[in-house]
């Protein structure tokens, strides 16, 4: 299916035969969308972002698998950042500008600590007694907290979201949240609660986030929101069981919405060999796995044993490419399993110790596929725009290849039916100030 889009835009066009821009009149821009049973992929020859509050050429992709050039950036690329030193508070705010308005992909957000401070007031307004201050469920910038204490903050957030009303609230919010961020495609994620004192049931849990992303919909949101039902492995493989049958049952009734299973929770609880038959079962019902991985030292055995099933996404996998798991990094490089990072969670629960030091650096090196995250944007104060920037300015990543990373993003979303009319492809350029010229 093809387009002819007309945007206004300081008069340019493009001159077909360099590629380069040619300040003329309006560009007229040649599109092509494809859809395929587990990506959707926009292929262009020509990509440039031509607003100079937004940046420089963004270049075509490499292809998956193929070997980058090392860090820091492309040689011959125009750093994104001043070399000057120290980067002033208005050349920050440009640099955020020019990400927010990219439109993004984010694919590993857990529903319960994506919940903003906004929304948390408004939750504690309501249940005054409990005396929670939102200090209590959030990691201010530049504070830390272990692993550990993470877990114990979800307790708190629990204690404030029993009802169906608060579940609906939630929701709606988080994926507002995102939709502000620029995110485009959103893949929620969430573990089915029960709730003895107001009478939520797991079914009902799960009906209220479906709600909300209808809702959410029907308003028109510029976002496509999915949802991955989560195992708690705190909770132990038959509590997973019973999991794996309601994302079952919600997998054949919701049209797409529900796609696949996360896998996540306290990773020092019990042992992943012990979730392979439930695991095992949702695959082959074909639910996708999205398994946390190698989030701390020392799960060499544990890691490998489910790298066998194999997942169709890791979360973290922090420590996959310490020194001692050469044999984890050939299973995950073989089967191309894309990996999912989160550099603000893993700073500030101290599983990396530094920005520079993030695996993000090595992975990306290799040209293995790769997806920034948030992981839970509300507990430790971050967006995915904020993420991108983090990135770009740790290891001095150009736009172009900011760029290249949340355009290769489409190819890891677990949502098989995901269809652009014109006014979404509209809306997917217009929402950048850039003009591009794509072709299939």
């Amino acid at each position: 299916m093809k387009w002819l889009l007309s945007l206004t835009y300081p008069e340019v066009a493009a001159d077909l035969s360099s590629r380069r821009p040619v300040c003329r009149a309006p560009l007229r821009l040649a599109s092509t969308c494809r859809c395929w049973s587990t990506e959707v992929r926009w292929r262009w020859t020509s990509c440039r972002l031509l607003n100079s509050n937004v940046g420089p050429a963004a270049l075509p992709a490499a292809p998956v698998g193929a070997e980058r050039a090392r860090l820091p950036g492309r040689a011959g690329a125009e750093p994104p950042w001043p070399s000057s030193g120290t980067v002033m508070a208005a050349e920050r705010e440009r640099q955020l500008c020019f990400y927010r308005q990219l439109p993004k992909v984010e694919l590993h957000a857990h529903l319960n600590g994506c919940i903003s401070s906004a929304t948390m007031k408004k939750l504690m307004a309501q249940k005054p007694d409990l005396q929670i201050q939102n200090g209590m469920t959030v990691i201010d910038k530049g504070k830390k907290r272990t692993l550990e204490e993470c877990f114990q903050m979800f307790q708190i957030i629990y204690q404030i979201t029993t009802r169906t009303e608060d579940i609906l609230l939630i929701t709606k919010d988080v994926i507002k949240e995102f939709a502000d961020d620029g995110v485009r495609y959103l893949e929620l994620r969430s573990t089915p609660r029960e709730e003895e004192s107001t009478g939520m049931t797991k079914r009902m849990y799960v009906e209220t986030v479906l709600e909300g992303i209808k809702e959410c919909k029907e308003e028109g949101l510029d976002i496509d929101v999915r949802l991955l039902i989560a195992i708690n492995r705190r909770c132990g493989p038959a509590v997973a069981k019973q999991t794996v049958k309601l994302a079952e049952e919600f997998l054949l009734s919701t049209d797409g919405v529900v796609v696949g299973l996360d896998f996540s929770g306290d990773p020092t609880a019990g042992h992943g060999k012990d979730f392979l038959e439930p695991l095992l079962e949702a695959k082959k019902a074909g639910l996708k796995l999205a398994l946390h991985l190698s989030e701390i030292p020392n799960q060499e055995e544990e890691t490998k044993i489910l790298l066998g099933l194999p997942p169709d996404r890791i979360g973290h996998g922090t420590f996959l490419n310490s020194a001692d798991s050469e044999e984890l990094v050939l299973l995950v490089r073989q089967n191309q399993i894309p990996i999912e990072l989160c550099m603000t969670s893993n700073i500030k629960t101290q599983t990396v110790p530094s920005c520079d030091k993030h695996h993000f650096g090595y992975w990306y090196n290799i040209g293995h596929p790769t997806v920034l995250c948030t992981d839970d944007k509300g507990v430790f104060a971050t967006d995915l725009s904020q993420e991108y920037e983090l990135v770009a300015k740790t290891f001095n990543l150009t736009r172009s290849q900011m760029w290249d990373l949340s355009y290769d993003s489409i190819n890891y979303i677990f949502a098989s039916n995901l269809k652009l009319s014109e006014d979404g492809l509209h809306s997917f350029l217009d929402c950048c100030s850039m003009c591009i010229l794509v072709s299939g």
